[in-house]
């Protein structure tokens, strides 16, 4: 499911991409169709991404600019430095980096709403925005991984930013987890639960009696194995506890040896469902490389891509 959707993401955005250099040929005369335009920088309109995004993610089509403006604001352009690598000038003031990213334009176009009621624009505000400012605008959500470094990956294939995405998305699934798993202990330990033996118990059930040593010894994993779980075995047992979490708190006064019943059941029914749809148990979705070394390698892509990119002009 989730591949079929990141398949209609990247080739939606295929087919909505435009360059600058292919409007300013168009607008050409015929005998001057030999000239090109020295900028060739990518955009998209605003009312593709909505369309595609929805307004959760991108914000409401008919506050375009209020929008754009403060996630581009939480990129940080002060912190930005005077020169690229590659000697280009920094804008020399927000206004006219936004100005740069965002392009305010009139064009006819057809709004989708949530609820399925389409809007035909006639004329209506909209906005070209670059590479950089598309990735501002989803950098804010993390589990839109997948659109973020599509725009962070320029002429990547679909399988490479595929690939890159589940890497990268276990960084936001180890932080779901977390919480869930605090949630969960925080229930044992009111109990006055033994919690190193309420742990094992979990790790058994989502395991399947193998042993959690053995699988850090095979891996040779120092610290937490959940660190070193893949995407789809985070996102597994997340799920299986956030169901136990959700009977707990809807019935009232829930006794712990119930609780422990629906929680031992969900980790094996996640187990069983990771199994069927992937191929793969959770002990073989194991990585060697941690998930802060995951969140190293993120931030370094996010610096070069903000080194090239922002410093890029529509204009």
């Amino acid at each position: 499911m989730g591949s079929r959707k990141s398949q209609h993401t990247f080739n939606f955005l295929q087919q909505h991409t435009h360059r600058v250099n292919e409007d300013y040929l168009n607008q050409l005369p015929l005998y001057k169709n030999t000239e090109k335009s020295q900028n060739d920088s990518q955009y998209w309109l605003f009312s593709d991404l909505y369309n595609l995004f929805g307004p959760i993610y991108v914000g409401d089509h008919s506050n375009i600019i209020n929008t754009t403006a403060t996630s581009i604001k939480l990129s940080n352009f002060e912190k930005l430095p005077k020169k690229n690598a590659a000697k280009e000038p920094r804008a020399p003031n927000f206004h006219t980096f936004f100005s740069d990213h965002v392009v305010s334009i009139v064009n006819d176009y057809d709004i989708k709403e949530p609820q399925g009621k389409i809007i035909k624009r006639k004329n209506g505000q909209d906005a070209r925005l670059s590479r950089y400012a598309c990735w501002t605008l989803l950098k804010q959500w993390p589990n839109m991984i997948f659109a973020q470094l599509y725009f962070m990956m320029p002429d990547a294939t679909f399988e490479q930013v595929y690939n890159a995405a589940y890497k990268f998305s276990r960084i936001y699934h180890r932080t779901e987890l977390a919480q869930a798993e605090k949630i969960v202990n925080g229930i044992a330990y009111k109990h006055n639960a033994d919690m190193r033996q309420f742990n094992n118990f979990m790790h058994r059930a989502f395991f399947y009696t193998t042993d959690i040593d053995k699988i850090k010894y095979a891996y040779g994993i120092n610290g937490t194995i959940f660190d070193y779980m893949g995407s789809q075995s985070l996102m597994a047992r997340h799920q299986a506890l956030n169901i136990a979490i959700n009977h707990h708190n809807t019935c009232n006064k829930m006794p712990f040896e119930s609780f422990i019943n629906i929680l031992s059941a969900e980790l094996i029914k996640s187990r069983v469902k990771m199994i069927q749809r992937t191929g793969r148990a959770p002990e073989a979705d194991i990585s060697q490389k941690s998930v802060g070394r995951v969140a190293s390698e993120l931030k370094k892509m996010e610096r070069e891509f903000i080194n090239k990119f922002a410093f890029q002009s529509l204009r």
